[in-house]
């Protein structure tokens, strides 16, 4: 019997952030471990006269695949997806986090393959532009455990943070959005972390539930050759299937000059160096979720915590874009709250937030947890 929470989580995905109509046709992409909520979906998409697709593709298949793959081959396999996204309207990508090291020893090669020729022109070049699409994270007992939770108080923080009422949370996001919108320069400072850059050519978008599953944050492209300065990160971050703990990076005119990470540097060199774009921000995030407030490891938890920023590095979102392309899209986040040692994020010399708190009055709405 599918649990009440999760049909919740559906009709939320399905009903308000998709908001799926008669004809059109959506396109579920996950696991089989997500089996009983799958069919949920596509017995309620077709009830409301949509035209449900499933792709089920098993991480460990998956990865086998990429060990073993080629350009022929993912050519081939981006040609018969590429069909397929051409004759649907929506996307739907549920996330099963079985074992979230699956790919952590997919050979650098293989995997620079893998996202050039296959996840950057499906995902970047069609999903991301194209459609209509949101990212769903899916609980599971091995989410839990990488939580370091016991099974029903991750559950209970997982659906909190899936259901927030993210009709008042973008209304509450609104003067923040101005905010941006209006700024020519942003400052981040912090005992370890001192970066600037502009954002005087982009309009921010507001992330409330119509793109992923949790959310909660606004985001910017800044301008992209402006970042200069220093940046240590506080919250290990996932990519690739490898883990990056106390990551710095270094930025002169928009690009990654030095960098540095105590976990898997090899690695983060490999991915740096894989593509040009993947030295340039393509955003800039400040997390709003009021039920989201301690770092997991989980990048779509953590990218929303009430209290951190994070920058993307490489591909730029349609939604405020700055032009840059790249084969990664790597959401890495900073806590600036005093359990973090503090900081401050500053717009055109007015003070925005600091140890996690927003200033103005207006965007103190912003400040309560739930």
């Amino acid at each position: 019997m599918l649990d009440p929470r999760l049909k919740k989580v559906a009709d939320t995905v399905i009903d308000y952030s998709l908001d799926i109509k008669i004809n059109e046709k959506v396109l579920i992409e996950s696991t089989k471990s997500c089996g009983d909520l799958i069919k949920y979906m596509v017995s309620k998409i077709a009830k409301k006269g949509g035209i449900p697709f499933v792709i089920l593709n098993e991480t460990d298949i998956k990865r086998e695949l990429i060990k073993n793959g080629s350009k022929e081959q993912f050519e081939i396999m981006k040609m018969y997806t590429e069909t397929l996204l051409k004759n649907v309207d929506i996307y739907i990508n549920m996330i099963d986090s079985d074992n979230c090291y699956d790919m952590s020893d997919v050979p650098e090669e293989k995997r620079g393959l893998y996202q050039k020729y296959y996840f950057k022109p499906i995902y970047f070049d069609i999903i991301v532009p194209k459609l209509r699409w949101i990212t769903v994270d899916y609980p599971s007992v091995s989410s839990a455990q990488q939580f370091g939770m016991s099974t029903e108080a991750y559950e209970e923080y997982f659906f909190d943070a899936m259901t927030v009422d993210y009709k008042e949370l973008f209304e509450n996001m609104l003067p923040l959005k101005e905010v941006l919108d209006n700024g020519r320069h942003v400052q981040i400072l912090s005992n370890d972390t001192n970066l600037e850059f502009d954002i005087m050519n982009y309009k921010s978008a507001i992330c409330s539930g119509k793109i992923n599953l949790p959310d909660g944050e606004v985001f910017i492209a800044p301008d992209l050759n402006s970042a200069n300065g220093y940046i240590n990160f506080n919250v290990p971050t996932r990519y690739q299937g490898s883990s990056f703990e106390e990551l710095y990076l270094k930025f002169e005119n928009g690009k990654v000059i030095d960098y540095n990470s105590k976990t898997n540097l090899l690695k983060l060199k490999k991915i740096l160096e894989n593509d040009a774009g993947n030295k340039y921000i393509g955003e800039f995030a400040i997390g709003t979720n009021p039920c989201i407030n301690t770092p997991k490891s989980n990048i779509l938890f953590d990218e929303k915590i009430l209290g951190s920023f994070h920058i993307a590095l490489g591909n730029s979102h349609d939604l405020s874009d700055n032009g840059n392309r790249a084969s990664i899209h790597w959401d890495i986040v900073k806590m600036m709250t005093d359990e973090y040692n503090g900081g401050k994020i500053i717009i055109d010399d007015e003070l925005i937030q600091e140890n996690g708190i927003f200033i103005p009055d207006k965007l103190k709405v912003l400040n309560k947890r739930k």
